[in-house]
């Protein structure tokens, strides 16, 4: 049973983990002095309590394989962080704040310039993290915002995915659902307006960008299988509507590229080790019967940075001969359009 136990554990430093690990990294993005990180604070919350064990263990499907001190070690190397990304002069009584799972320095300075142009306008705020433990980092970016005259706040959730747990998460922390989806942390307070804007995670720029890059491994599209793949929530409802989703990109890329078929499917990243082996072996089945016809088969994926995600989806079909698109999405220009599109959208 032990043996299971960390086998399953070390897995889990490949699945999920390996994603938490990311936040664990410093920001290095110089167009934030505000910075402020909530590590050393939620560290000393590691002293958990049997029902904060209980709660996590009843809400994440994987823990309920750990030991109390491998869940106290998954937490220990998590790291929220937030602050400002607009510099000290930027002031008004309509803020910006950006929410996102955190990923490596190279990740979170391609996210911060994203914002930089809106930075120059709104006073912008960010918060970096999965908010298992605590939600002081979103505080933090609130204040901050409140500080430089906001007496409404925009919050753009930039992660794709309405039904993934971390959107839950943020969710509940701004009180607009009973239930949390990690440990039931203190909810942030505001004396600002909340406007709670969308994600990226169905709008149409989504599907042009995933179009554009694989666009840019096409040679023959009338003979080509696209496959979109991505990191998917954990259970079987929420995967379904997310895959909805999914579809209606697939039929823009499949429309506007002129490909022979496009297919989508989630590896559900977080699930233990053996149902995400049956989702990726969904994908390489896809693969073998299209090159099977005389099809090439290109992936590109709805994952926003060159992160651990982005890995392991690379990992799930090497050795197939699949064109794999490493691009994230918010690495293509038109991502800065979709965050002024939000921003006057639900501003207007």
């Amino acid at each position: 049973m032990m043996h299971k136990t960390m086998f399953a554990f070390r897995l889990f430093g490949r699945v999920i983990l390996g994603t938490f690990l990311a936040l664990g990294l410093g920001l290095g993005v110089p167009q934030a002095p505000a910075q402020e990180d909530h590590s050393q604070h939620q560290a000393h919350q590691h002293q958990m309590t049997p029902e904060q064990f209980a709660e996590l263990r009843e809400k994440i499907e994987i823990y309920r394989g750990f030991t109390d001190e491998q869940i106290v070690e998954s937490m220990s190397r998590m790291r929220n962080l937030g602050g400002m990304i607009s510099e000290a002069g930027v002031v008004g009584d309509v803020g910006i704040l950006a929410l996102a799972h955190g990923y490596s320095d190279q990740g979170n300075q391609q996210w911060m310039e994203k914002f930089t142009a809106i930075s120059r306008e709104y006073p912008t705020g960010y918060g970096l993290g999965m908010a298992m433990m605590s939600a002081d980092h979103i505080q933090t970016a609130i204040d901050g915002l409140e500080a430089a005259g906001a007496r409404k706040i925009l919050v753009l959730r930039t992660e794709t995915g309405e039904t993934n747990s971390l959107n839950y998460q943020w969710q509940y922390i701004f009180g607009r659902r009973d239930e949390s989806s990690y440990l039931s942390v203190p909810r942030v307070t505001s004396n600002a307006e909340i406007i709670w804007g969308p994600s990226p995670t169905a709008h149409p720029i989504m599907g042009e960008i995933m179009l554009e890059h694989a666009q840019q491994l096409s040679t023959d599209p009338s003979n080509e299988l696209v496959i979109i793949m991505g990191h998917g929530p954990m259970t079987p409802k929420e995967n379904e509507m997310d895959l909805a989703i999914m579809t209606k990109h697939a039929k823009a890329i499949q429309q506007g590229g002129g490909f022979k078929e496009v297919k989508r499917w989630n590896v559900q990243d977080d699930l233990p080790p053996d149902k995400r082996a049956a989702n990726v072996a969904t994908v390489r089945g896809w693969i073998k019967n299209a090159q099977d016809q005389g099809m090439d088969v290109i992936i590109v994926t709805n994952v926003l940075t060159q992160s651990g995600v982005m890995n392991r989806l690379m990992n799930d079909v090497d050795g197939t001969g699949a064109k794999f698109s490493d691009r994230g999405l918010m690495q293509n220009p038109l991502f800065s359009e979709w965050i002024k599109t939000a921003v006057e959208e639900n501003l207007s």
